[in-house]
């Protein structure tokens, strides 16, 4: 099965002056980590992230706590994978309620219609990854948190082929099993 990467968007639209940003997240909450800020639109169940990204029970009295330590850890497996550690990153993440609000966003920001198979996609312009609920996967997760290290380390982006290769290597080794909390 073929899905269409992120990187596709990329370079499709790696000139775009329109920065996705400007999506309206006024009444979005908000969740720090050292690594993240996460914004969640309303009608976001901030438990069940919690559970897409973690075999273990979510305690909803500290979902948040569980989010952001689950983030971490996956930003740290993430940079494991890649042999990359860019410890002073700092990007946010944009999560919609359903994946027709991204597919708006999407629309509205390059003027396109979204690609079928795009379910998450990160804007270097402004540090951002963006995905629906739906797919708020580790593995999806963290090809982009891949790319942003990736765009954050090198001083010349490695080529599109080998961005690829990277962020497929990471979805690979995320897929063998979840993300646990310290």
């Amino acid at each position: 099965m073929r899905t269409l990467t992120s990187m596709t968007i990329f370079l499709l639209f790696s000139g775009a002056l329109a920065f996705a940003g400007n999506q309206d997240f006024s009444k979005a909450a908000k969740i720090d980590t050292e690594h993240f800020t996460v914004y969640y639109q309303p009608g976001v169940d901030i438990n069940k992230l919690v559970a897409q990204l973690s075999a273990q029970t979510v305690n909803t009295a500290s979902a948040q706590a569980q989010l952001s330590s689950i983030l971490e850890s996956l930003f740290v497996k993430t940079s494991d994978i890649l042999d990359v550690h860019v410890y002073s990153l700092k990007t946010n993440i944009k999560i919609f309620a359903s994946q027709q609000d991204l597919a708006d966003l999407f629309n509205n920001t390059f003027h396109a219609q979204m690609p079928e198979g795009l379910n998450c996609f990160y804007l270097d312009q402004d540090r951002t990854i963006y995905v629906s609920a739906e797919y708020f996967k580790q593995e999806v997760l963290g090809s982009e948190i891949g790319r942003a290290i990736m765009n954050s380390y090198f001083v010349v982006e490695p080529s599109v082929g080998i961005q690829k290769i990277l962020t497929g290597y990471v979805q690979y080794q995320l897929h063998k099993g979840p993300i646990l909390l310290n």
